[in-house]
């Protein structure tokens, strides 16, 4: 949203503020505003992700085995990759952690999922931040080697294993599959990653 736009916003409230009153100023005009500028800023944050993104060096189209089993060495460089992303942003991950499951709970009550503009309302408080897990995230790609159509997929079967790898053993009906084996291979990262499951809800 640019300032055009968000002017034509004002502009309109202004209108509605001298037909209905201050309480149509602070119901409708000032939530208004701050979704206006929560977009803006957020719009030029993503955009910076975007270009961070084309630093990733490996792009070789990445080809997903059938039964979706990872290797070893898959999970070794996605979990240094995390590491990476954890130990930049330090403390403040929780932060994303809390944000994420805020609007979890949002969902959860509302019974709907949050859509883009509760992210974008939700976000704007952490100016940068996503773009400096990004920054680590390309780094860490570039060191490992990984392109993000891999990444993707190693981050995609690892958070749908989690779970699993939460608990101890896998229950025996699941024994030899994929998902049992997924979880295995996590099981010994599985701190880290509980700590990093809502940079994936972000795409990092």
């Amino acid at each position: 949203m640019n300032k055009k736009v968000l002017g034509g916003c004002f502009a309109v409230g202004l209108l509605l503020l001298v037909i209905g009153g201050a309480s149509v100023f602070w119901f409708v005009v000032r939530p208004l505003w701050q979704v206006g500028s929560a977009i803006s800023e957020s719009a030029q944050q993503w955009q910076q992700v975007a270009q961070l993104e084309q630093q990733v060096r490996n792009r070789q189209p990445y080809r997903e085995p059938a039964e979706g089993r990872l290797d070893t060495q898959q999970v070794q460089r996605f979990v240094a990759v995390q590491q990476q992303i954890a130990d930049r942003l330090g403390g403040r991950i929780e932060q994303l952690d809390a944000k994420y499951r805020e609007l979890k709970d949002r969902q959860s009550r509302d019974g709907r999922e949050p859509g883009v503009q509760d992210m974008f309302v939700a976000y704007s408080d952490l100016s940068g931040l996503i773009v400096e897990a990004k920054r680590a995230q390309v780094e860490a790609l570039n060191a490992q080697g990984l392109s993000l159509e891999e990444y993707r997929w190693v981050r995609t079967q690892s958070f749908f294993a989690l779970g699993l790898a939460a608990e101890n053993e896998a229950p025996p009906q699941l024994a030899g599959g994929a998902l049992a084996a997924n979880a295995e291979l996590l099981r010994p990262h599985r701190e880290l990653l509980m700590k990093t499951v809502a940079t994936a809800w972000l795409g990092l």
